[in-house]
């Protein structure tokens, strides 16, 4: 029988750390992967049904949309914690109408970046030099796409709060089913549409777990209709206090993507698909290490406040552990197998080449990737939000960098050839921060 809520979090506090630690990252593990996998299938299934353009076309009509999605992010991140910070002490009455309030503040964010979306897609895909052969067929993607994109963010805003009520379970449910039901429209669509076919299979998705979730909501957390009245000002401003940073520290994702497809454009269409796919596989193969992290934020916030170090450094030490061994198989995998993962999205001999070349070169420096997620999971765990968000910033601007710099010079090996700088770089600054994070919780004066 799975635990309460407040029994899995004892066992963060007490027990052997390294079952403690899986036990709790197993879940998030999972939710994570269904999510990134069903985004692999998407686009394993557009290069196999279609080409090389249509997966460059996709790949570059994402990159411009992460720009919306990191602002979903933050909302989500931000109206969970302030669910959760007010759930101890607030009556039903009073948690009711703050689901409201967010859900409403959600709901109008999501129209006006999709108005904004719409209106100004064009500009935005000529501003990453998107080829003009495959430029219609990315702003049917995006269209498609942005029309669901309100279910999106009302879908991911309800697991959040839910989450924040101690229900785990349902969330990942509704992540399992609509990723299914992905695939499945996708195998139904993308053939007769092509690429809007496969925006419209994630829109429907997206819009069949939402009306899930609020049902959710509406049946065990929302005690009345929605009344107009219950809506209060102050809660835009938490939200906005709560959701800034997260969304701060997501930009950099899709500002980063930007960046690197407005170089492969003068590169050309196969390589943008090769990129496209080995980047899809490297996004995967870290959601086992962002699921561990997320495990460890909590272990450390929760050992910290017991006044627990002993424990704290046990368990970062154990999820290092953990995650040098998974490196090593990746980067082992990667190099090995390089070719025959990337003909499972493309038969484009050129795609291949590209995309094996970026994901065997980048596996090299995974293990680099993983510890500076570690060091950054300490810093969030001490609520040390600052120093995080300078690690992850800094990491980025180190990377845009050196890619701006090697890829004019050395054509598409400076995409791997930077990742050779800043990995390394990348661990240093978050480990040179982590200690200074360490040094101010060890002498808040």
């Amino acid at each position: 029988m799975r635990q309460p809520p407040s029994q899995t979090q004892n066992a963060l506090l007490a027990g052997p750390v390294r079952p403690a630690l899986l036990r709790f990252a197993g879940p998030v593990i999972l939710s994570m992967v269904a999510t990134q996998l069903y985004t692999v299938v998407d686009t394993m299934i557009i290069g196999l049904c279609l080409d090389a353009g249509a997966l460059a076309a996709v790949s570059n009509a994402s990159t411009v949309l992460l720009a919306f999605l990191f602002v979903s992010g933050g909302m989500e991140l931000g109206g969970g914690l302030l669910l959760a910070s007010r759930r101890p002490t607030a009556t039903p009455q009073e948690r009711s109408a703050l689901i409201y309030n967010l859900l409403f503040i959600d709901a109008a964010l999501s129209l006006a970046l999709t108005a904004a979306g719409l209106a100004g897609m064009g500009g935005l895909l000529r501003l990453i030099q998107t080829p003009a052969e495959i430029q219609p067929q990315a702003m049917a993607y995006a269209r498609f796409y942005l029309i669901g994109l309100p279910f999106l963010m009302v879908y991911d805003l309800s697991k959040q709060l839910a989450m924040a009520c101690g229900d785990s379970r349902t969330p990942l449910l509704a992540v399992l089913a609509t990723s299914l039901l992905n695939v499945v429209l996708d195998l139904a669509l993308v053939g007769p549409f092509g690429v809007a076919g496969a925006a419209a299979a994630t829109s429907v998705s997206q819009a069949a777990g939402c009306l899930f979730m609020l049902g959710y909501l509406r049946r065990g957390l929302l005690t009345g209709p929605f009344r107009l009245s219950e809506l209060k000002r102050q809660y835009v401003w938490d939200v906005f206090r709560l959701s800034a940073p997260n969304a701060v520290q997501q930009a950099s994702a899709p500002v980063s993507s930007m960046v690197k497809q407005g170089l492969l454009g003068g590169i050309g269409v196969t390589a943008i698909a090769g990129f496209s796919c080995a980047s899809k596989l490297h996004s995967l193969l870290l959601m086992p290490v962002a699921g561990l992290v997320q495990a460890l934020v909590f272990f450390v916030a929760q050992n910290t406040a017991a006044r627990q170090p002993d424990r704290v450094r046990e368990g970062a030490r154990q999820a290092r552990s953990i995650l040098l061994a998974y490196a090593l198989l990746v980067t082992a995998g990667c190099v090995l197998f390089a070719g025959p993962l990337l003909r499972l999205f493309t038969a484009d001999g050129g795609a291949i080449r590209y995309g094996a070349l970026l994901l065997s070169r980048q596996a090299l420096v995974f293990a680099f990737t993983a510890m500076r997620h570690l060091q950054e999971a300490s810093l969030r765990g001490r609520q040390r939000m600052g120093l995080y968000l300078a690690s992850n910033i800094g990491s980025t601007l180190i990377d845009l960098t050196a890619c701006v710099l090697l890829v004019p010079w050395l054509g598409y090996d400076g995409f791997y050839l930077a990742a050779f700088v800043s990995a390394p770089a990348g661990l240093a600054l978050a480990y040179g921060l982590a200690r200074l994070g360490a040094a101010r919780a060890a002498d808040p004066s």
